[in-house]
Order: C-alpha cells, then sequence, then structure tokens
C-alpha cells in the first residue's frame, strides 16, 4: 500500500514538474536559435576591456511602438583604482533630445570633472531613455549598482503619465502595479517575448494601423488617457507612482552608501500655452491663468507672472509637462532619505529674464536647448564641487569658465539644424496641433541647402545617423577646400562617439591645415589615450615643428620612439628628428640620425629632405603599408605596389598615393603621375612628391606643370639645395631640346 502511495506521489509530481521542464527545454531552444533579445542593461562592447549600455533595453519597456534606444555609452569592465564613476537615470532630457550624444550634459560635465582632475578616470555613463518613467529607473538600479558606481544623478518626472508603463501610457499603462512589476521580471525570458511577439501581431491583425497613426511621432502615440484634470484620481496616481518608485531607488542607494543628486524638473513656462484647458469647479481654466500670467508681465509685475505662468502649467490637462507638485514630491524624497537637492529650475530661473523661464533655455515644452544643456552640466557641477564628493579639496583655479567650454564645444550648425527639424516635426503633430490635424511633416518640409538637407535625411531616416550625416558633410567641405569647417564636423563626431580616436586626428589633421595650430594641439591631447599613443605624439611634433617649437618637437619624437615599433612610422619621425635636430643645432645627433635614415631610404637626402608631415593612417590600412615598406627594403618594388593597390582598394589615402607615385617612379614608371597627382590634392608641403611631379612632367613634355612643380620645391627646400639645382639644369636641358 505504501509503495502505491509513494508511485502516486511521483505521478503526480511528475504531471506538475512536467510542463515546467518543456518550458525550460523550450527557453533554451530559443536561445540556442538566437531568438528574442539579451535585455541585459549592460553588455560586452567590442572592445574586450569595457562595458557599453545595451541599445536592445528599451524593448523591456515597447511593445506596441518602435523602442527607444540610449546613448552609445561605454566604460571600464574592471573600475581603475583611481577612478570615479558616476551613472546619469532620467528620460529625453538627460539623454539630451533633440541633439546627439555630444550635446548631452553628461559629455559636458564628465569633460569639466576631467579637467578638475586630470589624473583620475572620471566616468560618467548616460542611462538616459525618451518616452520612460519611474518603473525604468527602478529597474535599471540593482544592475547598475553592481557596477559600483561613486555618485548617482537624477533627472526625470516630465514622463510620470505618459512615458512607457506611466499611469496614462498606451504601453502597459493600464495594468496594475503587481503585473508591470511581473513583466519586467518575465521580459528578460525567449518564451515570454515569444508571447508578446505573438499577441502583437494578432493585435495588428485585428486593429490595423491608421495614416494618421503611423504618421504620428512617438510622443502622440504614447499618450492613453490623454486628458488628466489637475488633482484628479489618475493625477494622484501619478504622482503615488513617482514616490513609490524613486522612494524604493532612494534607498537601494542608500543601502548600498552610494552618494545620489537629485533635481527638480524644468519647464518652458512663459512661451508655451497650456495644451488643454478644462472647465473645472475647484479651479480656473489653464488658458485663463496663462492671459493674468501674460498681462502680469506686461505690467512688469514678474514675480506673479512667474506665479501664474507655473500655475497655468499644473492646469495643463495634458501632462507633459511635470507639475509643481511633483518637483514637491522629489524635494521630501530628497530630505527624508538624506539625498542631496538641488534644484535647477531656479539656476534656470536665474539665467532668464525675470526669472521667466521660456525659448530663451527651451527648445520646446520641456528640452533645453544647447544654452540650457550648458547650464544642466554647470548645475550638477556645482553640486558635486560644492559637497566635495570626489575628493575634499578642489584644485579647479585652473579650470576653464563655462563659456569658454560653450566655446569650443564640439558641435556645428548641423547639430542645431537637426535639433530644429525634430523640433518642427514634434510641433507639427498633436498636442501642438489639433488632433484632427494630420502631420504632413516629412512631406511638405523643403531643404535648403547641404546642411539643411543632411539634417532632414537623418531625422526622417533612421539609417542616416547624426555621425554619417557629419562625415558626409566633412567630407564635402574638404571637397571645396574649407577644411576648417572639415575640422569641425569632425570634432563634433568626436565629442559623439568618444572612443573614435581618428576623428579627434581628423579634426586635429584639418585644423593644421588652416593653420589652426592651437586648436590641432587641443584636439590631440583631447583624444583617447593620448599619453600613450604613438600616432598624437607624431602628429604633436610635426605641429610642433611647424610652429618652429623645436625642443617641444623633440620631445615628443622622443617619447613617441618609446611608444612605437613600426619600422614604417620610425622611417618618418626618424626624418623629422633629423631636421629638428638640425634646427636645434644639434649637428652629431643630426649626423647619426641621417644615417640611421639612409640605411632605409638611401633617396632621402636626394629627395626627401624637409619638411615631414604627418599623415593619417587608418588602423585597417596600417599593417598595409608597414608590409610595402618591408617589401620596398628588400628591394621587391612590383610586390610592394601591389600591397598599397590592395590598400588602397580598402579605402583611398593620399598617403598611398603618395608611396605609389614614388615607388613606381623609382620603376621609371609614367603612372606614377596619376598616383602622385591625387596625393598633391591634400598632401601640399612634402618636397619628395613635387620632386617626383616635376621629373614626370618634364617626361610628358609638360613643360608649364614642371615649371610648377620645380618652383614649389624650390621654395620648399631652398634654392641653394642641391636636389633643386639638378632640377633646374634638367628642367631648361629639356626646355631647350623642346625648342
Amino acid at each position: 500500500m505504501a509503495e502505491k502511495g509513494k508511485k502516486k506521489i511521483l505521478f503526480y509530481s511528475l504531471i506538475v514538474i512536467f510542463p515546467y521542464v518543456l518550458i525550460i527545454l523550450f527557453e533554451f531552444m530559443l536561445r540556442i536559435f538566437s531568438f528574442g533579445s539579451d535585455l541585459h542593461l549592460f553588455t560586452s562592447s567590442t572592445l574586450p576591456q569595457y562595458y557599453e549600455v545595451n541599445r536592445n533595453v528599451g524593448e523591456r519597456y515597447f511593445s506596441k511602438y518602435e523602442r527607444t534606444a540610449p546613448l552609445s555609452e561605454t566604460f571600464l569592465k574592471e573600475k581603475p583604482a583611481n577612478g570615479f564613476r558616476i551613472f546619469i537615470l532620467g528620460e529625453s532630457s538627460v539623454q539630451g533630445f533633440p541633439y546627439d550624444a555630444n550635446l548631452a550634459f553628461s559629455r559636458i560635465l564628465k569633460r569639466r570633472l576631467q579637467d578638475v582632475f586630470p589624473n583620475r578616470t572620471i566616468e560618467v555613463i548616460n542611462l538616459g531613455l525618451t518616452a520612460i518613467c519611474s518603473y525604468t529607473l527602478l529597474d535599471f538600479t540593482d544592475e547598475m549598482l553592481q557596477q559600483k558606481p561613486d555618485l548617482v544623478l537624477i533627472y526625470t518626472g516630465h514622463n510620470e503619465y505618459y512615458g512607457a508603463l506611466g499611469v496614462a501610457s498606451m504601453e502597459s499603462g493600464s495594468i496594475p502595479r503587481w503585473f508591470k512589476t511581473l513583466h519586467l521580471k518575465l521580459v528578460h525570458y525567449r518564451t515570454y517575448q515569444l508571447l508578446q511577439k505573438i499577441v502583437g501581431s494578432l493585435t495588428q491583425l485585428i486593429h490595423s494601423s491608421s495614416q494618421n497613426e503611423i504618421r504620428a511621432t512617438l510622443m502622440e502615440k504614447m499618450v492613453g488617457k490623454n486628458l488628466i484634470p489637475y488633482n484628479s484620481v489618475m493625477y494622484q496616481d501619478g504622482l503615488g507612482q513617482f514616490s513609490d518608485n524613486i522612494g524604493v531607488l532612494m534607498c537601494k542607494l542608500r543601502d548600498a552608501h552610494v552618494p545620489l543628486i537629485i533635481s527638480d524638473l524644468v519647464s518652458n513656462v512663459r512661451d508655451l500655452p497650456p495644451f488643454r484647458s478644462l472647465e473645472n469647479d475647484s479651479s480656473p481654466k489653464a488658458d485663463s491663468v496663462y492671459f493674468i500670467a501674460q498681462q502680469s508681465e506686461s505690467k512688469h509685475l514678474y514675480d506673479r507672472a512667474r506665479e501664474q505662468y507655473l500655475k497655468a502649467k499644473d492646469l495643463d490637462a495634458i501632462r507633459f509637462r511635470a507639475s509643481e507638485d511633483l518637483n514637491s514630491v522629489i524635494s521630501a524624497l530628497a530630505d527624508s532619505i538624506g539625498a542631496i537637492h538641488i534644484s535647477l529650475k531656479s539656476f534656470f530661473e536665474e539665467h532668464s529674464p525675470h526669472n521667466l523661464i521660456g525659448n530663451n533655455l527651451m527648445t520646446d515644452h520641456l528640452h533645453p536647448n544647447i544654452d540650457g544643456c550648458f547650464l544642466m552640466a554647470e548645475c550638477f557641477f556645482n553640486a558635486i564641487h560644492e559637497n566635495r564628493l570626489i575628493v575634499s579639496n578642489w584644485d579647479s583655479l585652473n579650470v576653464p569658465p563655462l563659456s569658454q567650454y560653450r566655446y569650443r564645444w564640439g558641435y556645428t550648425a548641423l547639430d542645431s539644424m537637426i535639433a530644429e527639424i525634430r523640433i518642427q516635426h514634434l510641433k507639427s503633430g498633436w498636442p501642438f496641433k489639433p488632433e484632427t490635424v494630420v502631420n504632413t511633416f516629412r512631406n511638405t518640409y523643403k531643404p535648403q541647402g547641404i546642411v539643411d538637407s543632411l539634417a532632414f535625411l537623418c531625422v526622417m531616416y533612421v539609417n542616416i545617423s547624426p555621425t554619417i550625416a557629419h562625415r558626409k558633410l566633412a567630407e564635402y567641405y574638404q571637397s571645396i577646400g574649407d577644411f576648417g569647417k572639415a575640422s569641425r564636423e569632425y570634432l563634433s563626431i568626436a565629442y559623439t562617439t568618444t572612443l573614435d580616436v581618428s576623428s579627434y586626428y581628423y579634426a586635429a589633421d584639418m585644423a593644421n591645415k588652416v593653420g589652426d595650430n592651437v586648436s590641432a594641439i587641443r584636439y590631440l591631447q583631447e583624444s583617447p589615450g593620448s599619453d600613450t599613443s604613438s600616432y598624437t605624439q607624431f602628429m604633436l611634433a610635426s605641429i610642433y615643428y611647424d610652429q618652429k617649437e623645436f625642443s617641444q618637437s623633440l620631445s615628443c619624437i622622443n617619447y613617441f620612439q618609446q611608444l612605437s615599433e613600426s619600422n614604417a612610422s620610425n622611417l618618418q619621425i626618424q626624418k623629422l628628428k633629423y631636421q629638428v635636430q638640425k634646427e636645434l643645432g644639434l649637428n652629431a645627433e643630426a649626423q647619426r640620425t641621417l644615417a640611421d635614415v639612409q640605411r632605409i631610404d638611401p633617396s632621402f637626402v636626394r629627395s626627401s629632405e624637409g619638411k615631414t608631415i604627418a599623415v593619417i593612417i587608418p588602423h585597417r590600412i596600417k599593417p598595409y603599408i608597414e608590409r610595402a615598406e618591408e617589401l620596398r627594403k628588400n628591394g621587391q618594388i612590383s610586390d610592394a605596389i601591389a600591397v598599397l593597390n590592395e590598400a588602397n582598394s580598402i579605402k583611398e589615402l593620399p598617403y598611398t598615393n603618395l608611396l605609389l607615385g614614388k615607388l613606381m617612379l623609382s620603376q621609371n614608371n609614367v603612372r606614377a603621375l596619376y598616383f602622385l597627382e591625387r596625393a598633391q590634392r591634400e598632401i601640399k608641403d612634402d618636397p619628395s612628391l613635387y620632386f617626383g611631379l616635376c621629373v614626370l612632367y618634364l617626361k610628358t613634355q609638360n613643360i608649364p606643370k614642371a615649371k610648377s612643380a620645380l618652383n614649389t620645391f624650390a621654395r620648399l627646400q631652398g634654392e641653394q639645395h642641391e636636389n633643386t639645382r639638378q632640377l633646374r639644369t634638367l628642367f631648361e636641358k629639356r626646355v631647350k631640346q623642346k625648342k
């Protein structure tokens, strides 16, 4: 009987367990076949020593509409002993909308802090995400704490009603709190993601999207129960939800002993009327109060106007701007937990005429403009400074003022135009226009000029990012010879993709071409890993040589030679070192360097003595050039030419063309002229280039061009140079022969 009972228990246990086993196996199979997404907040970067913020993390919160993505942010897997790591939580204003990452306040803050603490590794990781609410911030917290933050900054609250999981959102806003919490746990499982897709597909079949929905902005799509009267049940639910979520988040930070700075919220109250006014027995209409505020301002009653503008914003029944009640919740939570509470609103008011925040600092209803982004960074910077959160004694006397950062920052007219078009698109639909008005911005906007056209393509088509647009514009400016503007475009890319060293190099190279050596040096010194980059030291040495700062140049050369093992690059630096040593009167050292150069390049004195230029070689091309140099040294000229042609098929470079031309010239191949002429488009001061051009033009009987090349060579090398005299003799001989 006991045996029978055991079998019965085993049978029912298997019945209960079997479905779970099937689910686990199904989950395992989905992962094997790469179905669904890894939704961890942080994933390994392509650079093995870094983590990056997962660009797919928005899928946790968006199932009906297109998910939003965080900025491309990276940080070291192992926090350095001298490191200070800051995470920033928030929504679109934290992310920098309507601008790209280069104007997010987090980037400005990081640079300011790094300048104060040049010997420390300052990391500022922006976790801002568009169209989310406090559920997302709370959901991020545990994973964020695993990365050992030293400080957390929070700026959030505008999306508490309409952001994903908000009380009035179309993205799961109506489901109860317990289910939202359960959803955020289950969404990491691929089986649950599959169920979401099935349900979503069935919903789309039943309710097909109208043309108006397709044209609508995400802001419009996210709004479910769009009217929320002041002090209504839903209004109070939003405040309660925010208080609960941020309260739990703050407790987690407190228990982990992580300092927190949280700010109240800023809105455009002066220049944006209420979206919707409602009749209410307990309060006046929002538009009536806004009108009173305008009248008060016209009578110079500015304190009264400010009070009424804020009240009109709070009475607005479409809640895209956080109310002052929510700001009070932030203040109360900070006081209760002992967090540092700052007031961006007060800071913005101080920088606004008559303390009335409007279009002077805002792009729309709540997103700061460029001046506003710099003010956000400054306010948090001041709070970190005043509370001595990195060290007790700050050495900030030598840090430039905010205005200098603003002037030097890496952004251009293209950034402003992208933001302008995003805002125009936003304002062409609801709630800025009546619900009956179709947003036709995409079809009616007529770009004017290349900047406007690239900005429009960038905003309207996802396959053209701001970085791509900046690069295309930089290449356009290069093609017309406007290297100053090209430099600024490359700098904008560098400030957007902070680990993209090549953009700093290109920015410096373009600045150097127009004689802006001060900027060129600054861009190189700002580039990631500048202290350990042999190429950075080479460029600095070349620029200092141009400025006749020979001691500085030699210092960079010596440092370069400690860092670099490349024969190809060492040949270039040795040539420069020879010239620097001659300028400094170090004749014995110069002769030893010359001997080293001639062992590698016997033609140096004959055709290459003179100014050495720094050239930008992408990492993927460097192996080809180094291999070609080895082949040339071994006398395998044809093989070296084949390797350089292969490099050119990947990316054509002026320097590669120069090498091809010189090698072909050594074979008396007239095709060398094609490559040297292409190199000449960007390389202007290499004597060997003009030596080769002069010889080839004489061979092809092009006397006018030969004369021009000869004169340029003479200018670079001097009339008394042996090679100049040789070329003049050859030139005169060919002229006589032609006669």
